[in-house]
């Protein structure tokens, strides 16, 4: 049977909210933030998003980043260079990182690779995400529909006893460590028992904060706005994710550019600011209906002007 994400009426009518307040958020500007709710922040983005590019161009990939306004970035892997060499790269761009993203497996599988990494790019924050799978893990299936169906609550329990071990020696080499979800941290495993749940009780907040996707936790069924507040003690950085219903995608939801999808943006923002999020990054996934750097342009131009 194909697991589908399937959307709440909740989700349905944000969507509508979304896509009405479109229109008047499309016009491009130039304008840098100022008083309204994203201006306390600087403008971030997840690498990530800019893959196939950077793939082709590292550098002129992040000039163009920067040229569009964004200032602090978020690393995906350090393609194959060096953790110094990357960030030069990035540095010599005009670009700051803040953070350094990385799987759960590749952290139990090289956990000194990877914090080494992260305190060679002078990130803050090492992410982890990903959570390791199950045996039952299908790697033919789409990615999202394949882990939640792998995820029971002893594989959240695995993830977490190593996150146990890790946190207090990612604190120990001057970083802070966070997790980043995807939707099936939040999928009821009984009792109203979710993996976020069985992830947070891993370590104190002061070894485990946390990065919360704001499209995915909306299209694991949860309320973005409400579950910055849940976890207000831990939720340090979020992925500003903006999603829509697509038939045609595995999961049943695709990617978009931020204030184009369901997200209530508005009470995200609110929350953020009233539990004090440090930072975040604004990350869009393949399959792109245009060319990405026009969408990132998109993107910046909505949270300059929410």
């Amino acid at each position: 049977m194909t697991f589908r994400f399937e959307p709440s009426r909740r989700g349905v009518l944000l969507g509508a909210m979304a896509f009405g307040g479109l229109a008047a958020c499309s016009k491009p500007s130039d304008t840098p933030a100022s008083a309204g709710l994203t201006s306390t922040w600087a403008l971030g983005m997840q690498l990530w998003t800019v893959n196939a590019e950077l793939e082709k161009d590292i550098p002129g990939t992040l000039k163009a980043v920067k040229e569009l306004g964004y200032e602090l970035i978020e690393t995906a892997g350090v393609r194959g260079a060096s953790a110094a060499e990357y960030r030069k790269q990035i540095e010599d761009a005009g670009l700051k990182i803040r953070a350094a993203h990385t799987s759960m497996s590749k952290l139990i599988d090289a956990f000194d690779k990877e914090l080494a990494d992260a305190v060679g790019l002078g990130a803050e924050w090492l992410v982890a995400s990903s959570p390791k799978p199950g045996a039952n893990f299908d790697p033919k299936k789409d990615w999202v529909v394949a882990m939640s169906e792998s995820m029971d609550a002893d594989q959240w329990k695995f993830n977490a006893e190593h996150i146990s071990v890790m946190a207090p020696k990612v604190k120990a080499a001057g970083l802070k460590f966070a997790y980043h979800n995807h939707p099936m941290e939040f999928k009821d495993l009984g009792g109203g028992l979710t993996g976020e749940d069985i992830l947070v009780s891993a370590a104190p907040a002061d070894q485990l904060r946390l990065e919360l996707d704001i499209g995915w936790v909306a299209v694991g069924g949860a309320d973005p706005a409400a579950t910055i507040r849940k976890y207000a003690d831990r939720t340090d950085l979020l992925h500003i994710k903006d999603m829509v219903q697509d038939a045609a995608e595995p999961s049943g939801w695709r990617s978009v550019e931020v204030g184009a999808g369901v997200v209530d943006w508005k009470s995200v923002f609110e929350a953020a600011k009233e539990v004090g999020v440090k930072a975040w990054f604004v990350e869009q996934e393949a399959p792109y209906k245009k060319p990405i750097l026009t969408s990132l342009a998109e993107s910046r131009d909505y949270l300059r002007k929410l």
